[in-house]
C-alpha cells in the first residue's frame, strides 16, 4: 500500500521549476510557430488569429501522458525498479534493434511512428531512463559492499550496459542521444568514487579513438558538422547554415530581446531552423534577449544543483545513483543544446529539457523527476 503520508515530503522545489521551465516551453512554442506579426495588431483577436496552437495543444497532451508516468514513478518504492530494470532494459534493446526496421526520419532511424495516435516513439529517450536505473543499480551495490566502484572485471559488465545501448543508437546514427548516454554513466561512475587511474585511462582513450572515429566511424555529414564548428564561416549555405541564423536570432534580441508575439521576428519568419526542437533557445533569446536566456539557465542551473543536494541527502547508494544520473542526463541536454545554438557545440540534435516540443523526450523527463521525487519523498526511511 501507499503511505499517503509520502506527499507531504514532495519536494515542491523541484515541481515549481520544473513547470516553470514547461511554461515558459509552451509560451515559445506559440510564439515562435504563429504566423509572422506585421504590427497591424490591435486587440486580442487579432493576435489570436495569427496564433497556431497546433503543437501547443499537443505538446499539453505529451505533458498530461507524461505527467501520470511521474505519478506512477513516484508512488512506486525504488527498491523495486532493482527487479524490473532487467526485463525493461532487455526491451529497450530490442526496440532500438526493431527501429531499423521502421525506416528513416531526417536521415535518422530513431522513431517508430505511430499514426493511429498522431505521435512518434522515440526509443533511444527512454532507454535513457533504463541505462540510469541498470547502473545505479550495479554501482550502489558495488558502493555498498566495497565502500566505492571498484574492480576491473565489474567495472567492464557495468559499462558494457551502457556501451550496448550507446552503440546502437550511434548506428541509427543518433550521436547527440549516445552523448547523453556516456554522460548519465560518467556522473553515476563519479558519484561511485571510481578510481583515478580508470579515469585517466579512459581519457587517454578518448583521446586516441576520436580522430579514428572521425575518419572511419562518422558519415559524411556527421563530419561536416565537426568542420563546421571548427570553422563556422566555411560553409554558412548549407552544413553551417542552422548555427549561423540561430547565432544571427539570438544577437537581434540583444540584451531585453524583442518581446514574444512581436513583429517580425527571424523565428516566425522561420529563418531559424528546427525552431519549436532543437534550436528553441535561439527563438527565446531573441523575444526575451540576453536577461531572458540567463534566466532560463539559472532556473535549470538551480533545478540540477538541486538533484545534486538530494543526493547529498539521499541515505542509500542506489537512490543517491540514481538522482546523479538523472542530473546527469539533464546537465548533457541543456550543455548540448545551448552550446550548439550558439555555435559552441557541434549540432546533434539534442532537444532542451521541458521547452523543447516533444512527446519522447518530455515522457522522460518527466519520468526522472518522478524518479528523483520518490528518492527524495523516501530518504527518512533509508538506513545509512
Amino acid at each position: 500500500m501507499f503511505d499517503k503520508d509520502l506527499l507531504k515530503k514532495i519536494d515542491w522545489i523541484t515541481i515549481l521549476l520544473v513547470l516553470a521551465l514547461f511554461i515558459i516551453g509552451l509560451t515559445s512554442i506559440a510564439s515562435i510557430m504563429a504566423d509572422p506579426f506585421d504590427g497591424t495588431e490591435t486587440s486580442i483577436a487579432d493576435y489570436l488569429d495569427k496564433l497556431n496552437l497546433y503543437y501547443v495543444k499537443k505538446q499539453l497532451v505529451n505533458f498530461m501522458i507524461g505527467f501520470a508516468a511521474m505519478l506512477v514513478f513516484m508512488v512506486v518504492d525504488y527498491k523495486v525498479f532493482k527487479f524490473l530494470i532487467k526485463y525493461v532494459y532487455a526491451a529497450n534493446l530490442v526496440l532500438l534493434i526493431m527501429i531499423f526496421a521502421a525506416g528513416k526520419t531526417r536521415g535518422i532511424a530513431g522513431w517508430f511512428k505511430l499514426d493511429f495516435i498522431d505521435r512518434a516513439l522515440q526509443p533511444g529517450e527512454l532507454c535513457k531512463i533504463s541505462i540510469i536505473v541498470t547502473l545505479s543499480k550495479y554501482v550502489g551495490d558495488c558502493m555498498d559492499k566495497e565502500g566505492k566502484f571498484r574492480g576491473l572485471g565489474y567495472i567492464i559488465k557495468t559499462t558494457m550496459y551502457c556501451a550496448v545501448p550507446t552503440v546502437l543508437v550511434m548506428m541509427q546514427p543518433d550521436f547527440g542521444t549516445a552523448f547523453v548516454f556516456i554522460c548519465i554513466m560518467v556522473f553515476i561512475y563519479f558519484i561511485g568514487r571510481i578510481s583515478w587511474g580508470y579515469i585517466l585511462t579512459a581519457a587517454g582513450g578518448l583521446v586516441v579513438c576520436m580522430p579514428l572515429a572521425y575518419y572511419f566511424v562518422l558519415s559524411d555529414s556527421q563530419r561536416e558538422r565537426i568542420d563546421v564548428f571548427i570553422n563556422p564561416e566555411s560553409d554558412l549555405q548549407n552544413s553551417g547554415y542552422n548555427v549561423a541564423q540561430s547565432k544571427i536570432a539570438i544577437g537581434s534580441g540583444q540584451l531585453t530581446g524583442k518581446g514574444f508575439f512581436s513583429e517580425g521576428t527571424l523565428a516566425q519568419l522561420r529563418f531559424v531552423p528546427e525552431r519549436h526542437t532543437d534550436f528553441i533557445f535561439a527563438g527565446i533569446v531573441e523575444g526575451l534577449g540576453f536577461v531572458g536566456g540567463t534566466i532560463i539557465i539559472c532556473l535549470f542551473f538551480a533545478l540540477i544543483f538541486r538533484w545534486i543536494y538530494i543526493a547529498m541527502r539521499t541515505k542509500d547508494s542506489f537512490g543517491t545513483c540514481l538522482v546523479v544520473g538523472v542530473a546527469g542526463m539533464f546537465t548533457a541536454h541543456v550543455f548540448e543544446n545551448i552550446g550548439m545554438t550558439i555555435g559552441l557545440m557541434p549540432v546533434t540534435g539534442i532537444p532542451l529539457p521541458f521547452i523543447s516540443y516533444g512527446g519522447s523526450n518530455l515522457l522522460t523527463n518527466l519520468i526522472g523527476v518522478g524518479i528523483v521525487e520518490n528518492v527524495w519523498m523516501r530518504r527518512q526511511s533509508k538506513k545509512r
